[in-house]
């Protein structure tokens, strides 16, 4: 049966009321979805959980808002503001982005999503804006379409109305001025002024005009089928079609991200594992040759984590080759320490686990889940013990190496073939891991440690962040070869979110990941295949930049045509198996 998605539409706020037009609702109807009006409020919980309920969200149009907002003073040609709403409506607005609603801006919504994205406003058009602008405050009828935008052939927008030059109505003095980051004009009238802003990777559409009165909505939907102001309702509602499923998969699926490394952070006081604001930190985190700090958030943490529907995610306590020998098992120890001790005073927002079961407690209870590893085998030292002690701690994987070889094996990056493969302490090292239950994960490990360790495991492995080399020729990455032997002995290969994994471009987005995604499907089959996301430690591409994006690579797999099973295996069934078939 089909699902229709219900809509959220911002209200507008006048004499204590919150209230709106019957036309912004009758095309919600007539474009197949269901209305829900959000009431005017600043209660941010309540913008939360309204917004985790819906399947998409217009924000309609209104008076001015506040230049505050785009730190401007305001100029005399404003018009009055009205904070409580211009709170509300950017707080929806900045609710809804996070959530990864599709959304849809109408004349105040459009400038209210560029504000939200950083960008800036003419306070008034005619006062501000260069040249001639033409009067943009229409006398006639809404219903009259008084001026014609021009609309970039190559737009998402286009795609939508299939015009090149649309009849538009025009209610507005204000308009959009600076284009945000990630944002980019896609329809002008003839005076120069913005009249369309589309995002570069998320379903966010922003329109000048009020198509709500060109649509045909309110009357006879029957006699709107070509109307092309009523496709762009049609659009959201498709878009929110999408995210109901993925919604729905997620519902059903254990969501496990298999590699974070937020704990890199934890040398900043602030950095925790429930809920990050974003802050300053040194540019030498990221490799950056500056002295002048990078304002940066974690990408993850329990409040994302609910935002991108994640159950769990295993972060990892991750040693540098340069860490001395003697500190390096003690370091490890701290990190995980850390987590633990940060998820125990959380007041219930998150939980350490360690096995299965407890994943799906925490599922059932809502509560988002962190399952420990640690990246590169350096932290064990030269004791074998040191494992066994880790598998007491919760730690579930162990990396053999990172980025140069160790003691136990070759690496794929800065190898010297110190061991030409496995040492005899590798050996050791998995025969212990796979008697415990720890996953032994190859991704960092040359190709002959690769090799050595399908050979030697008893137990299925996994790559818990690597890509495919058939596409993109990083020496990190894994061959057809070796992704068939994984499958063979029923591991899985989780694909990382690392621009330089995913394409030989230098940039990359989710286009990209699913690409690799496929490509293992359609290689060995959708059960060997996952998401290691590698966020906070260099993970984060257009359209899955932190936790609360992951599910825009589901509603990705949904495009693809995947069954829902197969999703659900992907998103964290294959590496639940692994992991249980450890015991």
């Amino acid at each position: 049966m089909d699902t229709k998605p219900l809509i959220g539409i911002s209200a507008n706020y006048a004499e204590n009321n919150s209230k709106l037009a019957e036309n912004y609702y009758k095309s919600v109807v007539a474009a197949g979805g269901i209305p829900v009006i959000v009431p005017v409020t600043t209660d941010s919980e309540v913008l939360e959980k309204t917004v985790s309920l819906l399947d998409g969200i217009i924000c309609s149009g209104g008076g001015d808002m506040s230049p505050s907002y785009y730190g401007e003073e305001a100029i005399p040609e404003m018009g009055e503001v009205n904070e409580y709403r211009d709170r509300y409506d950017y707080d929806l607005c900045m609710t809804a982005i996070r959530w990864q609603l599709p959304i849809l801006g109408i004349c105040r919504g459009m400038q209210t999503i560029n504000i939200a994205f950083g960008g800036s406003l003419y306070q008034d058009i005619k006062a501000q804006a260069d040249g001639k602008p033409f009067c943009h405050s229409q006398d006639a009828d809404r219903s009259v379409a008084t001026q014609t935008a021009t609309i970039d052939k190559e737009s998402l927008l286009y795609k939508i109305v299939r015009v090149n030059r649309l009849d538009i109505n025009s209610i507005h003095h204000q308009a959009v001025r600076r284009i945000a980051d990630g944002l980019r004009a896609v329809a002008h009238t003839d005076d120069g002024i913005c009249e369309a802003i589309e995002s570069v990777h998320y379903p966010i559409l922003g329109v000048q005009w009020h198509p709500e009165h060109l649509s045909g909505g309110g009357g006879d939907a029957s006699a709107a089928v070509d109307n092309p102001h009523l496709n762009i309702f049609r659009w959201l509602i498709g878009e929110a079609r999408v995210f109901n499923r993925a919604k729905s998969i997620h519902g059903r699926a254990f969501v496990v991200d298999s590699h974070c490394d937020t704990p890199m952070f934890f040398h900043y006081p602030e950095v925790n594992i429930v809920d990050n604001v974003p802050q300053w930190v040194d540019p030498a985190d990221f490799d950056v040759d500056d002295e002048e700090p990078l304002l940066y958030e974690i990408k993850v943490d329990a409040h994302k984590m609910r935002q991108g529907r994640v159950d769990a995610v295993f972060m990892v306590a991750y040693i540098p080759q340069n860490t001395p020998d003697d500190e390096s098992h003690t370091k490890a120890e701290r990190l995980l320490t850390k987590i633990v001790s940060q998820a125990r005073a959380a007041d219930d927002k998150v939980e350490v686990v360690s096995t299965i079961n407890d994943l799906k407690r925490c599922k059932r209870e809502g509560k988002p889940a962190i399952v420990l590893g640690i990246e590169n085998g350096y932290a064990l030292g030269e004791t074998i013990d040191n494992i066994d002690k880790f598998y007491r701690m919760g730690v579930r994987y162990i990396t053999l190496c990172h980025n140069g070889d160790n003691q136990l094996c070759d690496s794929a990056m800065k190898t010297v073939h110190t061991h030409n493969g496995l040492s005899d302490f590798g050996r050791k090292a998995i025969e212990r891991m796979n008697l415990l239950g720890v996953m032994v994960d190859v991704s960092h490990a040359g190709e002959k440690t690769f090799w050595d360790t399908i050979e030697l495991s008893t137990k299925p492995i996994i790559a818990s962040h690597s890509c495919c080399k058939a596409l993109c020729r990083h020496p990190r990455n894994l061959t057809d070869d070796q992704i068939r032997a994984l499958a063979a002995k029923g591991g899985v290969l989780q694909i990382c979110l690392y621009k330089h994994f995913l394409s030989d471009k230098g940039t990359a987005d989710i286009t990209d990941a699913v690409r690799h995604i496929m490509h293992v499907v359609d290689l060995v089959g959708a059960d060997y295949v996952g998401i290691g996301s590698d966020f906070d430690g260099g993970g984060g591409i257009g359209g899955c930049e932190a936790e609360n994006e992951i599910i825009n690579i589901t509603k990705a797999l949904v495009r693809e045509g995947l069954a829902d099973e197969q999703i659900i295996n992907i998103l964290g069934g294959n590496l639940l198996r692994v992991l249980n078939s450890q015991s």
